[in-house]
């Protein structure tokens, strides 16, 4: 019987989304391994380390590189943090911010980086030290926008204990900005008794209520009601309309300044709207298009043209400039073509996000509304980002691309495919989580969920040149090498970012928080994988004799083996070799075992130099003369 070798010496295609086939030259998984600088050979990519110590210690969720090379970066707590061009890491005193919502973005003119929080915009100032002074942390830098307001208080109305759906008792406001912050009213003389505004709808439903006691009163002034929780309002361009009432439920009453003797109705007041919806995704991220900044603010888009340094008023400050369908809110933009794009997800405020509902929004820049939405039926699409004129996003597990016509899936992202898993489980992927590095785009997935078996990392899905197909891998795993979730170690991969020819990947695991570099001095990872396609010789009914493996490569440098390994009709592990070390060019496995389907597969290990690998070679038997 003739043996028949099997020799495989080409890698570009990548991982494939099968265990038996896909694309010319691919493979069924690779951890670490480098398979496009030469297609030609198995190579280590570098290996991530931590270089941040013991100074983060939540997750970082955004970084800006500003001129001098200086990175600024912020974590989900508020604190901010710089790392200098040598590398150095520290934590800026006087923070932290009063929150942080994956926004930040740099001003050179004004030498302020601005982050958005919650609800406000916060401001670091002498950034990059252009104009001398120290770097500063200031939260909430752009306080509340006054909506509607009346200045007239030659008469008074006075405060009742209860309320009184009449038109003398309550005072009606038409919204051109939302969410209500706050309500002033001018208070005359106040009373032994507390007041309470109590915020309603047309139907009477009570959106909020506030209390100030007596003793917080101040007479002869404007007092401010500041509701605990934003108040929702219908705000432009199709505005409801609302209103409110005083009362004193106990002691006597207040009297309110008014142009109207006993109206409130036309009482002297501001009501004022936070500058941005604190959104249930926790995502404000900020970007740059034409000359505006772009703030993802809950269902609407805030356009902020940044031509003062002080707190800019309504003019420049358009909070409302885009706004979605009721329900969605934007999760990432990019900027694609002549268009920006804003992501959008409908979300619920359970955990595990029941709705599967997404949409994509293009707007020129110039246009009343949005010029064209695209739906994302597959679930919420997450950090999108635009690379070679082409839409990046993740959704419900899947890795996509569009440019136009149809979305393209490029990959069913490994091990999330829950069915007949009885696990009930979410990905969730925050703003900024793909970046491109060697001209390959790189995908940190997940950001977020409770699968115990989906591997987080940065994947990677390109070519390096154009005689290549473009093809998918797992590429790094963070620098504590714990790959999955377990409800332990609150696993997270919070933000990617490459800064010329850096990478840097910020996450969370367990106690430890951290960003990893990889950088041209990285030295490879000390572990990689690669597995094979199970080879079925066109029979997997049929039983062949697997003769050998064998692997040749490079002379190993030092500190480097290789390992072969194989697995026979889907076994629940590999049988591995003996590992060839230093010296060596190849390195064989006798099997002489009979199969149906077999796997062929390789340890690799490394120091400070990587293995060359040029082929692997597998010789069997088709036993041709045996029957079926």
């Amino acid at each position: 019987m003739a043996k028949i070798p099997i020799i495989i010496t080409r890698w570009s295609g990548g991982s494939s989304g099968s265990d038996k086939e896909g694309t010319e030259n691919s493979f069924a998984y690779s951890r670490h391994i480098d398979f496009r600088k030469n297609p030609n050979l198995l190579t280590i990519l570098p290996k991530t380390v931590k270089e941040t110590g013991t100074t983060v210690t939540a997750n970082i969720i955004e970084m800006v590189q500003l001129p001098s090379g200086k990175i600024v970066a912020i974590d989900g707590d508020g604190e901010v943090y710089t790392r200098s061009t040598a590398g150095s890491w520290a934590l800026v005193a006087g923070g932290p911010l009063d929150n942080a919502a994956y926004g930040m973005i740099y001003n050179r003119q004004h030498d302020t980086i601005y982050v958005s929080g919650f609800t406000s915009i916060h401001s670091i100032t002498n950034a990059d030290g252009r104009f001398g002074g120290s770097l500063t942390l200031n939260s909430n830098t752009f306080t509340a926008l006054v909506d509607q307001s009346a200045t007239s208080s030659a008469n008074t109305y006075t405060t009742t204990g209860t309320i009184t759906e009449t038109a003398v008792n309550m005072l009606s406001i038409t919204p051109t900005i939302e969410p209500l912050y706050s309500l002033k009213l001018w208070v005359t003389a106040k009373g032994t008794g507390d007041v309470t505004v109590t915020m309603h709808d047309a139907a009477n439903n009570t959106l909020g209520t506030v209390t100030k006691t007596a003793a917080s009163l101040t007479d002869g002034a404007l007092n401010e009601w500041l509701f605990t929780t934003q108040v929702r309002m219908s705000a432009r361009p199709n505005p409801s309309t609302y209103h409110f009432h005083v009362t004193h439920p106990s002691g006597t009453a207040t009297t309110i300044g008014t142009s109207t003797a006993s109206n409130l109705s036309t009482a002297r007041f501001s009501s004022l709207s936070d500058r941005l919806v604190n959104p249930v995704n926790d995502f404000h991220p900020i970007y740059q298009f034409l000359q505006y900044y772009m703030i993802l603010n809950e269902r609407y888009v805030a356009v902020w043209e940044p031509i003062s340094q002080s707190a800019p008023t309504a003019l420049e400050f358009n909070q409302h400039r885009l706004t979605f369908p009721e329900g969605y809110e934007g999760t990432s933009g990019a900027i694609w073509t002549e268009y920006f794009a804003v992501a959008t997800e409908k979300r619920s405020t359970s955990a595990t996000n029941e709705f599967q509902q997404g949409k994509i929004f293009f707007w020129d820049g110039t246009s009343q509304s949005y010029n064209f939405v695209i739906d994302v039926p597959e679930g919420a699409p997450y950090g999108l980002f635009s690379h070679k004129n082409t839409l990046y996003y993740f959704a419900g597990g899947g890795w996509y691309a569009w440019s136009g016509g149809d979305p393209v899936k490029i990959f069913q992202m490994p091990l999330t495919d829950t069915e007949y898993t009885d696990l009930a489980t979410y990905f969730i992927n925050y703003p900024h989580t793909m970046a491109v590095r060697n001209g390959i785009l790189l995908g940190a997935f997940p950001s977020q969920t409770t699968s115990t078996t989906t591997e987080f990392g940065v994947y990677s899905f390109g070519a390096r040149n154009r005689h290549y197909s473009e093809s998918f891998g797992y590429s790094y795993t963070i620098s504590t090498g714990t790959r999955t979730y377990t409800g332990a170690n609150a696993l997270r991969i919070s933000c990617i970012k490459s800064f010329g020819d850096k990478l840097f990947i910020a996450w969370n695991d367990t106690a430890n928080k951290g960003v990893d570099k990889v950088s041209p001095d990285s030295d490879p990872f000390a572990t990689a994988t690669w597995e094979s396609l199970i080879i079925d010789n066109g029979r997997p009914d049929k039983t062949k004799e697997a003769v050998r493996m064998e692997i040749t490569f490079k002379a190993l440098p030092t500190g480097c083996t290789i390992t072969p390994k194989y697995k026979i009709d889907r076994a629940s592990g590999f049988t591995s070799g003996t590992a060839a070390v230093a010296t060596e060019t190849v390195i064989k496995l006798n099997i002489n075992k009979r199969y149906k389907e077999i796997q062929l597969a390789l340890d690799a290990v490394a120091t400070t130099a990587t293995p060359e690998i040029i082929s692997i070679n597998f010789v069997y038997e088709n036993l041709t003369s045996e029957k079926d």
